[in-house]
């Protein structure tokens, strides 16, 4: 397993030791404790977090790193307020100011806490995804398929541990709640490019949008089976997963073949084929990473008036996009088709980049003015 540590993380791992760095000289020049305990304790806090990602124990994944933030706002927060008292209380000689504002401050908090808890409890508890593991050891196969959606992967990977990853365990990079069809579109394909394409498919999934009718996208005829119902992280089985994925498998092979078989208006890392009023994006042995990038797709129109108005200024319209969010991945192939608008197009510009990097790759087609 490998995990990647994010350029903005070794950023911020860097700026730390540096503050850590002034801090310690600071503390040599003048002596202030509260400034080395903020600048030591920001330090230490974002030390842990790098530590976490790089050795992949970090069970939340890519989400709310800044949990780990939150004693240095709280800190930093308090010390300001008490100087800024301690200030105003000498600035207009009177003592009594800064206790005074300190039980203002104290009253105005504890209120907005009660009206925030009143409406929503902060303390209400989601049963964390272990809770499946033993349903899954218990109840699938080596011939099933383990599909896990995008925010159950981070969870099912803390708690296996040092476990080597079941060879039926698929982790998605879809989420089933917002986008419930991308999500199962990628599962029924990984599921039809498998050798044997399984007669059992355990989804595990966030919420209920699943079981309230969204596997009904994979056709009337599928069969599912509720399995947990803990709330949050729930397993529902397809029991015809064969039945239902090997038509749109065949579907899905018969439009790559349809593309593929004319000219690539550009070749590149990605292979763009222009047909009617679509751009289909293909790459052959297509790997994870080779998605990661952000493609870039410019339009520039014969007359710049049928442009939305806020592109009017721009002269092209932008229609950028992440490609696992248009995307089908089968037999280690990538294909996303994006629809063009209806207007006159005379030049596209596309390709991808990486912000503040610059462009990784890029082509052009220039159409009939």
């Amino acid at each position: 397993m490998t995990y990647h540590l994010p350029e903005a993380v070794a950023t911020a791992a860097l700026a730390a030791s540096a503050l850590l760095l002034v801090a310690v000289l600071f503390r040599k020049i003048q002596g202030d404790w509260h400034g080395r305990a903020i600048a030591v304790l920001f330090s230490f806090c974002i030390a842990v977090s790098v530590g976490a990602a790089a050795l992949g124990v970090y069970t939340l994944g890519g989400t709310r790193q800044n949990i780990y933030l939150g004693p240095i706002v709280f800190l930093t927060v308090g010390f300001a307020f008490h100087w800024t008292a301690g200030w105003l209380s000498s600035l207009t000689r009177r003592v009594w100011l800064a206790p005074g504002l300190a039980i203002s401050a104290a009253s105005v908090i504890a209120l907005a806490g009660v009206g925030d808890m009143r409406q929503d409890s902060p303390y209400r508890i989601y049963d964390n995804v272990e809770s499946v593991l033993p349903v899954l050891k218990e109840r699938a196969r080596e011939e099933d398929m383990v599909y896990a959606d995008w925010r159950t992967v981070p969870g099912i990977r803390f708690y296996l541990g040092k476990e080597e990853r079941p060879a039926n365990y698929h982790y998605g990079t879809s989420w089933c709640l917002p986008s419930t069809e991308l999500c199962l579109r990628e599962m029924a394909n990984l599921a039809a490019s498998l050798p044997n394409v399984p007669n059992r498919i355990f989804l595990v999934h966030v919420g209920k949008s699943i079981e309230m009718g969204g596997l009904g996208l994979l056709g009337e005829q599928v069969s599912v089976e509720r399995v947990t119902a803990d709330g949050y992280f729930n397993v529902s089985v397809i029991a015809n997963a064969k039945e239902v994925v090997e038509p749109a498998y065949k579907a899905l092979v018969s439009d790559y073949e349809s593309v593929v078989s004319g000219e690539p208006a550009i070749r590149s890392d990605f292979d763009v084929y222009l047909r009617e009023n679509t751009l289909t994006y293909v790459k052959e042995a297509c790997a994870p990473d080779d998605t990661e990038a952000r493609f870039f797709l410019h339009l520039y129109p014969v007359d710049v008036n049928d442009l939305p108005d806020h592109r009017k200024q721009h002269g092209f319209d932008n229609l950028d996009f992440r490609f696992d969010r248009l995307s089908v991945r089968f037999d280690g192939i990538c294909m996303a088709t994006v629809d063009l608008p209806e207007y006159d197009i005379v030049r596209i510009s596309t390709g991808q980049f990486v912000s503040r990097q610059g462009r990784v790759w890029e082509g052009e087609i220039r159409l009939a003015e």
